[in-house]
């Protein structure tokens, strides 16, 4: 080669490559699967958040539906049964005339665990807090 032939090819710019082609079509591959798998585990972390809040609202309104049931039942005061008493009588003295006699008889025996009408004197009753 001539001296002016050399100089020609070192003002040719010569691109700098880190490394063989396949070499850098790996490093582009492996960073779209990283990309990938962090889009996909972002995306199972919401799918998990949102599970949980579901879960937990469904915890809360049963929790807030069950105790509004129950708490007739241990909302009340203690009745001792004097002899001769019987739920009707007891209903009519305790709640007055503005609760429907029936609806109070059932209350009683419900808040009580009882099967019949039957009461025994010195039996210790719980009177639920009923709303008129």
């Amino acid at each position: 080669m001539r001296a002016d032939q050399t100089s020609r090819l070192r003002a040719v710019p010569v691109a700098v490559r880190s490394g063989p082609p396949l070499v850098q079509s790996a490093r582009v591959g492996a960073h779209v699967r990283r990309a990938r798998r962090a889009r996909r585990v972002a995306g199972l972390l919401r799918f998990a958040v949102f599970l949980l809040l579901v879960f937990v609202a469904v915890w809360a309104g049963v929790r807030v539906a069950n105790a509004t049931v129950e708490s007739t039942a241990f909302d009340g005061r203690a009745y001792e049964v004097q002899s001769g008493d019987t739920l009707w009588q007891i209903a009519a003295d305790e709640y007055g005339s503005s609760l429907d006699p029936r609806a109070v008889v059932f209350a009683i025996r419900d808040a009580n665990g009882l099967d019949g009408a039957s009461l025994q004197p010195g039996q210790v009753l719980t009177l639920p807090y009923l709303e008129e």
